[in-house]
């Protein structure tokens, strides 16, 4: 927890604009962690915490947006609506999110695209990779290391243009 408050808050912050509800759901998402310690593999805690993080946060978004607003008397439109529906703001937040990352995998050059496209972007464990390109595990988490400082020089760089 003391290693990754500071980036998960941050996570919170960034999603919520809200100093509060950051901490509060910067709380919850070491208490969901620690609930399900048992499921974690032992690497990348940084990458499952965010993960972790991120979905509380658009959970809490999409319930705070569901308690804003009015409730309709008309029966068809609630027929219609899907309860796992998610709001567009968010669809786009994602769907964005996800582009902006396979993009930035993409220009990496080989042997680090592959690693980084079936890590970060089609949730693959290091562990499955090494499998699946019959290597080693420890070259396939070196790579994933290097691929990673690689995308967040990228992913810096696209922000600040």
């Amino acid at each position: 927890m003391q290693d990754h408050s500071t980036l998960v808050f941050n996570l919170c912050l960034r999603m919520t604009r809200d100093y509060f509800l950051a901490e509060d759901l910067s709380q919850d998402t070491f208490l969901a962690a620690y609930k399900n310690l048992h499921t974690f593999d032992g690497t990348h805690e940084a990458a499952w915490l965010t993960k972790i993080a991120s979905r509380k946060c658009l959970d809490h978004l999409r319930s705070a947006a569901a308690r804003s607003t009015q409730p309709t008397e008309d029966e068809d439109l609630q027929a219609i609506q899907s309860p796992s529906s998610q709001e567009p703001e968010n669809v786009f937040f994602e769907s964005h999110w996800d582009d902006t990352l396979r993009q930035a995998c993409e220009t990496l050059r080989e042997p680090y695209r592959s690693v980084a496209i079936g890590y970060y972007c089609e949730g693959q464990s290091l562990t499955q990779i090494a499998r699946s390109n019959n290597e080693g595990l420890d070259a396939v988490r070196s790579r994933c290391y290097r691929a990673k400082k690689m995308l967040q020089i990228n992913l810096k760089e696209e922000v600040h243009a």
